[in-house]
C-alpha cells in the first residue's frame, strides 16, 4: 500500500470517517439519578446517553487530547478539550501509562497528550463510551493504528467510573513494552480509609450502528 494511501486511512481514523457530527458535552443540571465519570485520553471520548436502540447523533464530546511541542507548549492548532478540565472530587485510582505521541500525519505539530476531566452522566439509561481511535507515527515508515469504536455499558447512581482510553502501555516486563489500544470503563470501588479507589473492569454490549434521526 503506498504511502499517500496510507496516510489518506490514518487521516480518515483521526477526522472520524463515519461522518458524525459532535458537540461539547454538557453535565445534567441536577445532581440526582447520576454517575460520576473520570475521563483519561491522549485521543478522543465521546459519551452519550442511549435511549431507543439508535446511536446518537450529534455525540458529545467529553475530551480531546491537545498537540504539544516538545511535550510542553500548547500547539494553538490542536486544542486540548477541555481547555481547563473539570474536576469534581473523585478518589484516586490506577491507571496505566498513556503516553505521549508523534501524529502519523503533520508530525512536526506536536505530541498528543494526555488529558484527564471529571463529568456527571445520567444512571438511568445505557451510556456509551466512544473514541475516533488514533494513529502514531514515528519518524521511520511504520504506523501503528488504534480502531475508532464504541461501547455500551450500564450504569448506577451514585457510583464512580473511570474511562481509559487512546494509547498506553501496561508493564509486561518487555524492553520496549508495548504500545496498547485502550477503550473501556471501569467502575472505581473504594477503599476504606483512604482516597484511593481500585478499578473493576465492566462488561460491555455492542453499541447500535443505526444513526438516531436528527
Amino acid at each position: 500500500m503506498g504511502r499517500a494511501v496510507v496516510l489518506a486511512l490514518l487521516t480518515a481514523v483521526l477526522s472520524g470517517c463515519g461522518g458524525i457530527s459532535s458537540v461539547p458535552y454538557q453535565d445534567p443540571l441536577s445532581a440526582e439519578g447520576t454517575a460520576r465519570i473520570r475521563v483519561i485520553t491522549n485521543s478522543s471520548v465521546f459519551g452519550d446517553s442511549i435511549v431507543g436502540s439508535c446511536a446518537p447523533t450529534p455525540r458529545h464530546k467529553f475530551a480531546e487530547a491537545g498537540r504539544f511541542h516538545n511535550g510542553v507548549t500548547p500547539n494553538p492548532s490542536y486544542p486540548q478539550y477541555p481547555a481547563t478540565p473539570s474536576t469534581l472530587g473523585m478518589p484516586k485510582s490506577y491507571e496505566p501509562e498513556m503516553v505521549q505521541y508523534i501524529g502519523a500525519v503533520r508530525m512536526a505539530e506536536g505530541l498528543y497528550t494526555k488529558v484527564v476531566t471529571e463529568h456527571r452522566v445520567r444512571a438511568d439509561v445505557p451510556f456509551q463510551l466512544a473514541s475516533l481511535g488514533a494513529a502514531v507515527g514515528s519518524y521511520g515508515s511504520t504506523y501503528s493504528v488504534c480502531k475508532a469504536g464504541a461501547k455500551v455499558y450500564k450504569l448506577e447512581p451514585g457510583k464512580d467510573y473511570q474511562a481509559i482510553v487512546g494509547v498506553g502501555r501496561i508493564p509486561s516486563g518487555s524492553k520496549p513494552e508495548p504500545l496498547s489500544c485502550f477503550l473501556g470503563l471501569f467502575e472505581l470501588l473504594p477503599v476504606p480509609d483512604t482516597e484511593m479507589a481500585i478499578p473493576l473492569s465492566m462488561k460491555s454490549t455492542p453499541a447500535p450502528e443505526k444513526l438516531c434521526d436528527s
